[in-house]
């Protein structure tokens, strides 16, 4: 029986790279996990060919992602590395959200850090924190009734910060689908160390959390508590 509806919101296939772990332990636990993507990723400077070529690329990415992991792959068609904010873009994904239905959202934040600070990124964020809303209404030639449910929005975040919320999840039993994840993409991360840099930052994370390996999300919580969603539990060795 599902418990809960969970889904991830990021600019391009490979950005669910700081959450595949705490997604992993939901399709577990036997929730339903979506994962949209806002763009197709057609301007990928790592993978060769033409824009047509990269999407294709992308989408043979997101299968595999798909079969790992054991959740469902959506995609819309903003453009890649022009993905602006605008309220009718807000109402694009308020329409997604309501048709999915989720519990909870998981996406970026408005991170400043190079890579992490994608413009892609910060505009997803300002979308999806503005959809939240958006959700909740009518509108004209949208097919699915508003959802009224309080959501809980998780942003990612990049180091300790004690003005923020923080919730650290434990992803120590994910550790070999991590790693099978990033294979996965390890063409389209290019020369960068992907596989150091994530498992540095579960090592970091799950310091704060007390266990082997975690991923931190700062929680905009509008209804329900963190401790009902992504909940952190203490791994037994």
């Amino acid at each position: 029986m599902v418990q809960n509806v969970i889904l991830a919101i990021f600019a391009h296939p490979d950005d669910e790279l700081g959450c595949i772990g705490t997604l992993a332990n939901h399709v577990d636990a036997g929730d339903d996990v979506h994962l949209l993507f806002l763009t197709r990723g057609e301007n990928a400077s790592t993978i060769p060919g033409t824009p047509e070529d990269r999407i294709k690329a992308r989408k043979e990415h997101t299968k595999q992602i798909e079969k790992l992991i054991g959740l469902k792959v959506h995609f819309l068609d903003f453009p890649d590395s022009h993905l602006e904010y605008s309220v009718e873009g807000a109402y694009k994904v308020a329409e997604q959200i309501k048709r999915i239905r989720p519990n909870a959202i998981i996406t970026w934040n408005l991170s400043k850090i190079l890579g992490a600070g994608h413009p892609d990124h910060r505009n997803t964020s300002k979308l999806v924190f503005d959809a939240l809303s958006y959700s909740r209404y009518r509108k004209e030639g949208c097919p699915y009734d508003p959802l009224r449910t309080r959501l809980t929005l998780y942003m990612y975040t990049q180091s300790y910060d004690p003005r923020e919320r923080i919730v650290y999840i434990d992803v120590t039993d994910q550790y070999d689908k991590i790693m099978k994840f990033i294979e996965i993409y390890k063409k389209a991360y290019g020369d960068w160390p992907v596989d150091d840099y994530k498992k540095g930052s579960m090592l970091v994370m799950g310091r704060y959390a007390n266990v082997k390996y975690a991923e931190g999300f700062i929680v905009i919580n509008q209804g329900y508590p963190a401790s009902k969603l992504l909940q952190v539990s203490k791994h037994e060795d």
